[in-house]
Order: C-alpha cells, then structure tokens, then sequence
C-alpha cells in the first residue's frame, strides 16, 4: 500500500519539468520508507494543493469557533489558583522563580499576569484559545507527512475532539503544550527525512522549551520523541538522533531550574495527590480515551481502557512502521512508565495529554490508512471516524449545556443575606476560594464557618460540593453541623458542572422556622 500512487515521469532532460511532476509524498509500506515531501505540493489524494488548504482553513475556523464558545463562564478552581498565586508576584521575574507551587503554569501565568487579575474571563482564556486553535494546522501538518488525508483527519480530530477544545479554551498551560508537542514532532520527522539543519534544530528547541514553560509534561512528551528518533535512526543516521536527544534535553533545562528552584524553596507546595491504584490509573487513562475519540460515558473505566487499547492496537497495525513508534511511545509507554513510576493522581486525564495527542495522532492516520486499503476497510475507517464526531459533539453538547460550574448565580443567591455566612461540605475546603473571588467580583462579602463557630453562630448557607456528572443526591432538606447542634438547610439551587474540569454545587438554605432547626441536643 503506498500513500500516494507512483506516476512515472516522462523522459525529460529538464530538471526543473522533473521537479514540477515529483509526486509530493510517497510511502511505500511493503518496504516502510518514507520518502521527504516535495516543498512543490501539486496534487494529493486526488485534490488540488489548493482544496487542502481551503480545507485546512474551514476546519481551523471551525475549531476556532468551539473553543471561543467554550471559553465562556464561570473561571474554576484551577484557573482562580493560578489568579490568587499571581498575587505574590511583585515582578513579571517571580513567575518564574517567585512562585513556588506546582499548580503555576508559567506560560499562562505570564498572560494573566500581563493582562491584570480583573480581565475578562473570556480574555484570561485567549492564549489557550490561540494556542488550541494553531495546534489545528500543527496536527495537519504534522501528519500531513504521510498523506493529505491523514493531514485533514487529523486537523478534523484536534478541530472538534472534546478533550482538545476543553482544554484549548481552558486558563492553563496544556493547550501550550499540545501544540509544542505537534510542532515538535513534525519537525522531528523532517530532521529524521531531510536532515538536521540548523533552522529546523533552533525552531525545535523553541517548541521544546516553550511547550515546558507551559506545562512540565512537556519533559515526557520529549523523551518520547527522543526516543522516537533513536528507534527510527537506522533509516536516518545516529547523528540526527543523537542531535534531536541534545536539543530536546538542552531546551528543556531552563523551565527544570525554574521548576528546581522552587521546588527546593521551603515553602513550596502541591495540590492534593491521590495515590496510584489500578482503579485510578483506569479511569485516567480511560478518560482519555473517552474525552479524545468520543467513548461513550458510562462504560466501566477497565471495559473502556481494554476497547480503547485493542482499537489503539488495530490501528497501529495498519501503519507503516516509521508512523508506529511515536504514538506507540506516547498511548501504550508513557501510562506504563506512571505505572513503574507509581505516580499519584493518575485519575486526572489532563495528566495524560501527551497519550492523548498520541492517541489522536494514531487515529487520524489509522484511518487514512484504513481508507485506502480497499473497500471493506474503508467502510471500518468511515463507522470509526462516524463514531469519532458523534461521540465528541455529544460531549461538546453536554459541555456546553452545564460548562465547568455556575459559581457566581450560586455566590449571587447567597448575597441576598446581608452576611452571607456559609459552610462547606468539608470533604472540600478548597471551595472557599471559589466563593472568595466569585463574591469579590461580585462585591459582596461571604465568610466561611469553621466547625468550631458552628454551634455559636450556624451558618446561612451550606455548600455541597460533587465531581462533574456525578449522580449525587440533591435531597431537598438535609441536616449538617456538629453533633450536638445540627441544622437543618433547605435546597435553594443546582448548579451542574460536566466535563473535564470544574464542579457541582448544591446550595442549600438554613431553615428559618425555629421548630425545624435542631438546637444543642439535650441528650
């Protein structure tokens, strides 16, 4: 099977006739060598040069769209984190060395800090969105190495996947990242195809280092294409490899000693960490799978880690070698080096990213491959790639719909008391920041109620706090507090949350007829 069908050139002594009729990308697989694209693209896959762009384009634009849609609403924990860490930075130098937490992601730290705290929320987001939005042409670009359609596939994929417009609209580092780890790998394969010029090296350790400052998963994402260069070398020369392994450790050096410097600081801190189990470790990379390629909810996170690896598994099959071994590295090594590593907080998808452009990567070259290995492939390509867009626009559509919580109608409904005292369910504290800068936003004041104020002074309000789509239980009454002076809340609202991001919260009301309320027990 060949990308392209070879076209045997006519007898001409001209060279440049020669070049104009060079066939732009040729892939023999039954000897699995990958010729160097033609700077002159004439035609391929039956379209013009021109029809790919015009292509490319209204795929981009469309991309672009979902993710300006998605930058709407409330900002969430992570996002009001990194506004309330920008706090103690005195100079634009503190992002990188001053703020010693894991949870400052430097390149989006330096655009919030750049655009000032009282931004508007869609603005505090328009770096992801921008950066979201060229990881599109970087995909296509990317793949495009191995044919036309693989290239629109995968700007298809990265355009209207859930996973990358969640988090290319999202006030965090990883939309960056994806699109360095995009930019990179395509400049990996053209050092590996055409050689190691110094353009291409500098333009790489740019992607490196900015795709770090972005978000330190970057320096696995890095090693992988490392790696991939030196399984690939025998084709290519050591020299390259060994080129493309310097520039990716050198590139990331700057973003480690910023990490390295306070991270030694003695009061350098980390978010909550769960440690790694089998069930954690399912439903992450599980996660994945379902937010990138549309796995429905509400299958077993193991059922779906098993189907997402057989599928992973079939489409690797159909590919020639040299496209295997960085999606291979990235979907089946990197979760297993977790694994080996015993890494915590497994659970969260996000902390797969790199697995997740692999996964959607080997999916948009998988079926180009598929669809031109003859008829019955091509119909498994087209249910595959049907199955793709339905199941990422129904989780787009739920996203959409509830978005990544409605903070500040719930802060809005605790400001009607002059003193909106409240409490929290206190599995998680960490709302009190949420209700903090949504009620300073909104110019109220909401003090939180610690269990010892409790009998003294009971709260107004008490604040149930859920995972997104959880099916938790919005009682209409329930009773909280200490044991010996329990009170009894009222349901006031719901305030759902879905996705990757975010929570849900149920507000509750303190009942104010005295016989409802359970005063000290006499007991």
């Amino acid at each position: 099977m060949r990308c392209e069908t070879e076209v045997a050139l006519p007898p001409q002594p001209s060279p440049a006739l020669r070049e104009r009729e060079q066939i732009r990308c040729f892939i023999d697989v039954s000897r699995n060598v990958a010729a160097p694209l033609s700077r002159e693209a004439g035609e391929g896959e039956g379209g013009s040069l021109g029809a790919f762009r015009y292509a490319l384009i209204a795929l981009t634009l469309l991309g672009a769209a979902l993710r300006l849609y998605a930058a709407q609403g409330d900002l969430w924990l992570d996002e009001i984190w990194t506004l309330n860490l920008l706090e103690r930075a005195h100079s634009f130098g503190d992002i990188f060395i001053g703020l010693h937490h894991d949870n400052n992601h430097v390149a989006n730290s330096a655009w919030l800090y750049f655009i000032g705290p009282n931004a508007p929320v869609p603005l505090m987001r328009l770096a992801a969105v921008a950066f979201g939005t060229l990881a599109i042409p970087a995909a296509a670009a990317a793949s495009r190495r191995y044919c036309d359609a693989a290239g629109l596939l995968a700007a298809f994929v990265f355009a209207t996947s859930y996973f990358f417009v969640h988090y290319g609209s999202e006030a965090r580092g990883y939309a960056g990242m994806t699109l360095a780890v995009l930019l990179a790998y395509s400049l990996v394969d053209a050092i590996l195809a055409e050689g190691a010029s110094r353009r291409r090296l500098l333009a790489l350790a740019a992607a490196i280092g900015f795709g770090t400052f972005s978000h330190l998963t970057m320096i696995e994402a890095s090693g992988a294409l490392a790696l991939t260069a030196l399984l690939r070398f025998r084709r290519c020369g050591l020299g390259r490899a060994v080129a493309i392994g310097a520039v990716a450790g050198l590139a990331s050096l700057p973003a480690l000693f910023c990490f390295a410097y306070g991270a030694l600081a003695p009061d350098f801190q980390v978010g909550a960490m769960v440690p790694l189990s089998p069930a954690i470790f399912a439903e992450g990379v599980g996660g994945i799978a379902r937010a990138t390629l549309g796995f429905p909810r509400g299958v077993d996170d193991f059922a779906l880690l098993g189907a997402a690896g057989l599928l992973a598994l079939g489409l690797l099959a159909v590919l020639p070698a040299e496209r295997r071994v960085f999606p291979a590295i990235a979907v089946f090594g990197l979760p297993l080096l977790h694994i080996a590593a015993g890494l915590p907080s497994q659970q969260y998808p996000r902390f797969h990213s790199t697995a997740a452009i692999g996964l959607a990567l080997l999916a948009a070259e998988g079926c180009a491959a598929l669809w031109r290995a003859g008829a019955r492939r091509r119909r498994a390509a087209a249910i595959l790639l049907g199955a793709f867009a339905i199941g990422g626009a129904v989780q787009l559509a739920d996203f959409y719909r509830f978005g990544r919580g409605h903070y500040a109608d719930a802060v809005r409904i605790m400001a009607e008391r002059k003193e909106a005292r409240y409490a929290v369910d206190f599995a998680r504290g960490e709302t009190k920041a949420v209700v903090a800068y949504h009620a300073r936003k909104l110019g109220v004041v909401a003090t939180a109620v610690s269990l010892a104020e409790w009998c003294a002074s009971p709260p107004a309000f008490l604040l149930v706090v859920d995972l997104p789509d959880s099916r938790a239980d919005h009682a209409e009454r329930r009773s909280a507090g200490p044991q010996d002076c329990r009170t009894v809340f009222l349901r006031r609202g719901y305030f759902p949350a879905s996705g990757l991001s975010g929570f849900a919260w149920t507000l509750y009301e303190r009942e104010t007829n005295p016989e409802a309320e359970i005063t000290r027990s006499a007991r």
